[in-house]
């Protein structure tokens, strides 16, 4: 049997959200819980504060990473929230973005960097120094997801750039076999999950994803399954169904008194500590409420 949380505890986990966590993440948790124009315009206000004049995200948006500059991997997450609040995304947020990421494509691997050198203008987490040869040379991760991106807003964006980012995310995923890194597999999820992606594009992900769900460790506490597949419909969910359920039984028992959720990982820096509980806590209610995890 599935577990489920309580309502008085997501009760408690909104009530942590709406006195801790950051305005844009009780802006996104209030909207995924009842989407209006309104409750997405919130959203976009809030995010607007995070993105820059060169029209990445950056400010730590992604709060191990607290260079004012942008970087893939903020843009990258901006644009999650962005997917969160479709159809009110606006077109003078997401252009500017996509036009960011089209600039600074690596033109020879074909790939973002996650961070650049720009990283050490502000404090971050050690795991964030730059390292070319980090994550397969980021052919996956934040590549993958980010091309998703480059597919949902496609205007402007050169087809060459398209057709040549495209190239080498599937490379990466047929010559890897068996994706075992969380995060590449995520990315590599994002993309598969893109509707706006080209038919034989999702097709071929699907088939070299399928080992990788199979082969998934539900024990490794950087493996969101809840994430991975977002919904019960969503692509690999039975593939994933038993190792997600036991996640969800060690989140919802994993709940802090005052409500909300913990990293799981080293605090390096109390500020990014705190607003990780804020978003940590709100996806987790975001994922039990999709999932139907919660006792009505």
């Amino acid at each position: 049997m599935a577990p489920m949380i309580t309502a008085e505890a997501v009760q408690r986990a909104r009530a942590f959200v709406a006195q801790n966590a950051r305005p844009l993440d009780q802006a996104y948790l209030d909207h995924r819980l009842a989407a209006t124009a309104g409750s997405a315009a919130r959203v976009v206000a809030e995010l607007a504060k995070f993105q820059t004049t060169e029209g990445g995200f950056g400010r730590a948006l992604e709060p191990d990473v607290r260079t004012p500059a942008p970087s893939a991997i903020a843009t990258s997450i901006a644009f999650q929230y962005l997917r969160g609040i479709e159809p009110w995304v606006p077109a003078d947020m997401a252009g500017p973005a996509i036009s960011y990421l089209v600039r600074t494509v690596d033109r020879q691997a074909w790939v973002w960097p996650a961070v650049d050198e720009l990283v050490g203008e502000g404090p971050h987490a050690p795991w964030w120094t730059p390292n070319l040869d980090r994550f397969r040379g980021y052919a996956l991760n934040p590549t993958a997801e980010l091309l998703g991106y480059l597919y949902a807003y496609r205007a402007g964006v050169p087809e060459d750039v398209l057709d040549r980012v495209t190239q080498t995310v599937l490379a990466a995923v047929a010559a890897a076999g068996v994706i075992e890194s969380p995060y590449e597999l995520m990315c590599c999820m994002h993309l598969a999950q893109t509707e706006a992606a080209p038919a034989e594009v999702r097709h071929a992900l699907h088939r070299l994803l399928m080992p990788s769900l199979e082969a998934a460790d539900a024990e490794d506490t950087h493996l969101d399954l809840l994430r991975l597949t977002p919904t019960p419909r969503s692509f690999g969910y039975e593939v994933v169904r038993g190792g997600l359920e036991r996640q969800a039984e060690r989140l919802i028992a994993s709940q802090a008194e005052d409500g909300g959720w913990r990293p799981t990982w080293h605090a390096w820096n109390a500020e990014a500590h705190a607003e990780w509980r804020g978003v940590i806590t709100s996806q987790a209610v975001i994922s039990l409420l999709a999932h139907g995890l919660v006792a009505t």
